[in-house]
């Protein structure tokens, strides 16, 4: 009766461990597999070269308010020594 319950416990963690642990890091692999195949096969059809989007964003002037927008988001978090007045 005691082996029964040992053996039942083992194959519950084998379970669990299968479950939760193999499958789960198969997938993600499999997925990170898939997305490198896609970033790979992207750049042949030409749509990617030279970046467009910036191109144009920079003849109408667009582009210099994205930079200081994107200047003053990384100043939020922006560490200021300071110190203390009595």
């Amino acid at each position: 009766m005691m082996n029964v319950f040992v053996l039942a416990i083992l194959i519950y963690l084998l379970y669990r461990f299968t479950a939760g642990f193999l499958i789960p890091l198969f997938r993600a692999s499999n997925q990170m597999r898939q997305q490198f195949r896609n970033m790979n096969q992207e750049p042949p059809d030409g749509s990617h070269n030279g970046n467009p989007p910036n191109s144009t964003a920079g003849s109408n002037g667009s582009t210099q308010t994205g930079k200081t927008s994107g200047s003053g988001s990384s100043k939020v978090g922006e560490y200021i020594d300071f110190e203390e007045v009595e």
